[in-house]
């Protein structure tokens, strides 16, 4: 059972880690402002040296599945599955983990303002708010999507578009990269993103504003073009939860756009339904 145990952990720490922006992350994640030279551009506008917006907008596209990988590591401890993912554009999003011969053991689903985390083995499962999860921050469906995908999004307004365009500072280092950093932030944290000369996304960064805080980091490689834009195929996530260190990795591969496919948001019958405070029980190995 140690297997289908640590697809069943690695299925809550994607939860925690895809919806934690508001947590503690480790420091020193993400790009050292410290290490290069910052010039605002005027938002993209009036200067022939500022880089062209339209090349971080992204085709639209309305289901996404992939299979993968998936590793974390906790505080030292390295655990791996297989997963498949798929979505639905602004509407949900499916992670299953399978570890042995494809046989799914754990999955979890993100819908509307849910999300409902699956354990086969011991039948049960949780669902709750996202907000309690994100202390009350709008993290939606599409902007969950837009992270796991890697691209740029202003959160409570959606996926970055044309329309978004005066909603953003655009900054260039010396290095030649690019940072997109939304006008509008949340009391007690900044957000941004950081793209490569190419155009491509290089990590979504996110720094609390209070003192002592740490940042919390999403970095991505191995961006490919698609039909639906570009995807990073490899994405990390670091941080840090009651001050231990969580590594999560995600590498996908067969990925498909536009398919006709549903996804199954109901809660499962005769389960045992697990509060939200059961997953530190789950995240220490408890039955």
């Amino acid at each position: 059972m140690i297997l289908n145990r640590n697809a069943l952990l690695m299925c809550v720490v994607t939860l925690v880690l895809a919806t934690g922006c508001s947590k503690k992350v480790v420091p020193g994640m993400g790009n050292d402002p410290s290490t290069v030279v910052i010039d605002v551009v005027n938002n993209g506008q009036g200067d022939d040296s500022s880089p062209e917006m339209s090349r971080y907008y992204q085709a639209d596209w309305t289901s996404y599945k992939c299979g993968g990988h998936a590793q974390i590591n906790i505080g030292g401890n390295s655990l791996s599955s297989s997963m498949h993912m798929r979505m639905l554009r602004g509407r949900a999003i499916y992670v299953s983990m399978r570890p042995v011969i494809g046989i799914e053991v754990a999955k979890m689903v993100i819908s509307g303002d849910s999300i409902l985390l699956v354990d086969k083995v011991h039948k049960r499962y949780i669902l709750e708010k996202a907000s309690l999860l994100t202390n009350g921050l709008p993290v939606t469906v599409e902007a969950l999507q837009d992270m796991f995908l890697g691209r740029a999004f202003e959160l409570g307004e959606g996926s970055f578009n044309q329309s978004m365009k005066d909603d953003f500072d655009v900054e260039r280092s010396s290095d030649g990269n690019v940072k997109l950093k939304p006008k509008h932030q949340f009391n007690g944290f900044e957000y941004h993103f950081l793209y490569n000369p190419q155009g491509n996304i290089l990590s979504l960064d996110v720094t609390p504003t209070s003192s002592g805080a740490s940042t919390y980091s999403v970095t991505y490689s191995n961006v490919k073009p698609t039909v639906a834009g570009k995807v990073a195929t490899q994405v990390n996530v670091s941080t840090k939860i009651n001050g231990r260190v969580f590594v999560l990795a995600l590498e996908y591969k067969d990925l498909k756009w536009n398919e006709d496919f549903s996804i199954d948001t109901k809660v499962p019958k005769n389960y045992k339904r697990l509060e939200a405070k059961d997953i530190v029980q789950i995240l220490s190995g408890g039955n």
